[in-house]
């Protein structure tokens, strides 16, 4: 088992301190590889034995085998060609490998689970707010394509009339960067009422109230980015992590 499918099955044993040493890892594994317990712990800003514990609920025996599999994860990612226009610009440069580091924790378990969901031809209904209410526009094309039958109520009266519609076998699907939309959570509250639908969600590589709500969860990595008080957080690993698995029922 790599490194990114060890983190992805022990996600949800995570603290929200050991949430943070993960995203540094992630985002910094050229420099990690290098680090002793004792640099890793000052980096970021905890205890050595935080660091021991973290490493252990990843399933490591202890901090060297971590960091030899933080090495041979790191040297596989920079056999992938970055193309020579963004190799010297450091928001391009990490733009890209947000993209790959969104794909590659993707475990084949949640690639078979996500399959068998959606073998069965559910009904879909989209839940977005915000910016991933254009990536809910997009995946609404690219799932009838697919021949779904995919709802994506955005206006009032279209969500009273989801309620009515939306049954036990259908797909609930939440797109929300931070997994914290208070508007989504309470759509999904709306919709438990009624009935308990499978859900299917994108959030971010954390421990966040969506996250704990899904049944099947997709986290992404980004440079978060508010500017002038609107998040302008780029929503592209979503879209690729849902090309990813929908690429073989394309394909075929």
């Amino acid at each position: 088992m790599d490194f990114y499918e060890k983190t992805s099955s022990a996600m949800v044993k995570l603290s929200s301190s050991e949430q943070q040493i993960l995203t540094y890892v992630v985002k910094n594994m050229h420099i990690v590889k290098k680090m002793s317990i004792r640099d890793l712990a000052s980096a970021c800003y905890v205890s050595t034995t935080s660091i021991f514990r973290f490493v252990k609920k990843l399933g490591y025996e202890g901090f060297s085998e971590f960091i030899d599999a933080i090495g041979e994860t790191e040297a596989e990612t920079r056999k992938i060609t970055i193309p020579s226009i963004v190799k010297n610009d450091n928001y391009r440069d990490s733009y890209l490998k947000n993209i790959m580091e969104a794909v590659k924790v993707i475990t084949d378990e949640k690639i078979e689970k996500f399959q068998e969901i959606m073998y069965k031809n559910p009904d879909i209904y989209i839940i977005a707010e915000g910016l991933s209410k254009e990536v809910g526009h997009y995946f609404t094309r690219l799932l009838t394509i697919c021949g779904y039958n995919v709802f994506f109520p955005t206006e009032s009266f279209e969500k009273k009339m989801m309620l009515r519609k939306v049954k036990r076998d259908d797909v609930l699907l939440v797109l929300s960067y931070t997994g914290d939309n208070e508007k989504s959570i309470h759509e999904i509250e709306k919709v438990f009422a009624i009935a308990t639908p499978t859900i299917i969600s994108f959030t971010r590589a954390d421990n966040n109230a969506i996250q704990n709500m899904s049944d099947l969860n997709f986290y992404v990595f980004a440079d978060e980015i508010n500017y002038e008080g609107i998040d302008c957080t780029s929503r592209i690993g979503m879209i690729a992590i849902m090309e990813t698995l929908l690429y073989k029922r394309l394909n075929k």
